[in-house]
C-alpha cells in the first residue's frame, strides 16, 4: 500500500472513529406505570406519569452499561493512529 493510501486510511479511520464516539443513540423510552401505587419513584416530564420500575431498570442499565459505540470509536482512532504512524515511518520499497 502506498504512503498516500496509508495516510487516507489512516484520517478516515480516524474521523469514523471521532464521529462514533461523538455520536449519541437513543436510550430506551420510559414507560408509564399501569399501576400508580407501584412506581420507580421517577416521573416523565413529557408524558406526565411515574415512571414503571421495569422501564426505570432499562434506562439505567442502558446509562452505566458499557457504552459500545465509544469502545468501536476508541479502536478505530487507534488503528488510524496506528495506520498514520506506520506511513509516517515506513520506508517505501524499491522494486
Amino acid at each position: 500500500m502506498t504512503r498516500s493510501r496509508l495516510l487516507a486510511l489512516a484520517a478516515l479511520l480516524i474521523v469514523l472513529g471521532v464521529g462514533l464516539m461523538v455520536w449519541e443513540p437513543e436510550g430506551p423510552e420510559a414507560e408509564c406505570a399501569k399501576d400508580s401505587s407501584v412506581t420507580s419513584g421517577f416521573v416523565d416530564e413529557e408524558k406526565g406519569c411515574p415512571i414503571s420500575i421495569e422501564s426505570y431498570n432499562r434506562i439505567r442499565e442502558a446509562e452505566s452499561g458499557p457504552q459500545w459505540d465509544n469502545i468501536g470509536g476508541l479502536v478505530l482512532v487507534v488503528g488510524g493512529l496506528t495506520a498514520g504512524v506506520v506511513g509516517l515511518v515506513r520506508k517505501p520499497r524499491n522494486g
